[in-house]
Formats: C-alpha cells, structure tokens, sequence
C-alpha cells in the first residue's frame, strides 16, 4: 500500500491585522520546528512537512516572491532537485544537512536558477527554515527521473525530469559537494548582510537583507517603491503603535508609507525581503 507524505498547508494565516494602508502585520503560526501541535511529529513514512507562507507582489505584477516558512520532522530526506529561480535556504531553527553542509541557525545556501543541489537531510531534532524563491511562478523545478518512487516524494506534484547542462555532473550520483561547485554558494547572516537574487545591476532583480537596529533607535518613515517584507528574527520593533516580536511579518505594498519603525529593548534583527531593487 502506498502511504503518500503530507505536506500541511494552512487554510488561512494566524493572525493578520493593518498597521496603515497598504502595510499589514502578519503573525506565523507558533510550534517552532514542531509546527502547530506538533504536526511535523505525525507517524508517516517519508515524514510529514508543515509549512505557510507570504507573497511579495500582486495580479499586476510579472513575477511574485514567495517566501515559505517550513516545518520539517527528524531525519527526513528530500533528494537533489532543482529550482528554476534564485533560491536562498534560510535555516531558523534546528539543523539541515544540504549536500555535505550541516547548516545551523543563521546558516543561509543561495543557488542560482536550474541548478540541481542537495539533498536535504533534516537534523535528529527537525529543522524550520525559510525557502525563498525570487520568482514563485519557477519554484517548481524538478528531481531527477530516478526519484520517482522517493518515499518522501509519493503523493506530491512533483515534475520529474531529464537533468540538463551543468546538471549532468549529478549523473549517478546522490549527493553533491557544494565546496568550489558553481552555482551555490555557503553564507551566513551577520548584520548588513545581503544577497541579490540576479546581476546587481539589474533593477528588478530580488533582494535579501540582514538588518539589525539598536535598541531605541528609528527607521523614518518611507514609501516603498515596490513590495517588501521584514520578518522579525530576534528582538522587537514598533510600527504605526504596533509591537512586532520574533515571528511577526510587516508586508507592504507597491507604493504604501510604512510608519517610523522604532527597535525595543533589546533592538531588534529584521530578515528584509525587496520583490526587486525598486523597494530599496
């Protein structure tokens, strides 16, 4: 009997709520790396995966950044595969194996579009980590045609394809070393961190930022000219007479003035999301 793994998805956000036009605060769900009541935990063969997540654009626009916060069970295997835009890996909590690098928190793995990577072995005690995709639209990408019958695969929409170009290297193999491989790169949140998902030159290309604001000191208030997203990582920060704690997403929209953000006590870290340079 096929037991196909389940990949939870939430009808609807925890908690949303405006703080001003156009700018919305979003609370994800509690749980950790557990997700909500311990789901991940579920007796599945191939593991149970939990996730939610929040977009940057809209109908209007060519491309959406897709930012999925995921929830994943102990020593669970994902196979090499690819994604067809700018992905970064994120790991927030707990540890994740990918190819012969043992990430831990802070640790963040960048590939370019097309270029098959991995696998993913989630740590002995799970893992959560955020996957951004610089184009939602691309993300599906695809696993080898060898993978087909993956236990953690079963029962999913996965595109099962011919490997291409640089991709072939993958070639009878199940694991690639990311040490001098092109197309992926190992790096690490610190403040003033980012990462330009495209050329730097390139307008709309997407980008990723490590902020971090001392304790009392403001952001003015500023219009965004395109999409952006802030999740809080550690610390706190009040906007438009809102307080936003670890885990709390402030979402703007194309054009929307985003109130002073002002850091708490303790400051606070911001993980910046930008649709595409315009939102700088």
């Amino acid at each position: 009997m096929s037991h196909p793994v389940r990949s939870m998805v939430p009808a609807g956000p925890f908690h949303t709520e405006a703080i001003a036009p156009g700018v919305t605060l979003r609370r994800l769900y509690p749980g950790g790396l557990a997700g909500p009541d311990r789901v991940v935990l579920g007796d599945i063969p191939g593991g149970q995966t939990w996730s939610e997540n929040f977009m940057l654009g809209g109908p209007e626009d060519d491309f959406i950044m897709l930012v999925p916060d995921i929830r994943m069970p102990p020593n669970q295997l994902w196979p090499m595969h690819w994604h067809d835009c700018w992905t970064v890996v994120v790991v927030v909590e707990g540890k994740c194996l990918i190819g012969d690098w043992y990430m831990e928190p802070g640790d963040v793995f960048v590939a370019a579009p097309s270029i098959e990577y991995g696998p993913l072995l989630i740590g002995p005690m799970g893992c959560r980590l955020f996957e951004i995709f610089a184009d939602v639209a691309l993300s599906p990408g695809g696993y080898g045609p060898e993978y087909r019958d993956h236990p953690t695969l079963r029962g999913g929409n996965h595109v099962f394809k011919p490997r291409e170009g640089i991709n072939r290297r993958n070639e009878g193999h199940s694991s690639l070393s990311l040490e001098g491989a092109e197309g992926m790169w190992k790096t690490r949140l610190r403040p003033g961190w980012s990462w330009n998902l495209g050329d730097a030159a390139d307008p709309q290309r997407g980008v990723v930022r490590d902020t971090r604001i001392p304790a009392g000191i403001s952001m003015p208030a500023r219009t965004r000219e395109d999409w952006y997203g802030a999740v809080v990582m550690e610390g706190s920060v009040e906007v438009g007479g809102k307080v936003l704690v670890r885990d709390d997403v402030l979402v703007a929209e194309r054009g929307a003035a985003i109130p002073e953000m002002t850091a708490g006590a303790e400051g606070v870290q911001l993980l910046e999301h930008f649709r595409t340079a315009l939102a700088l």
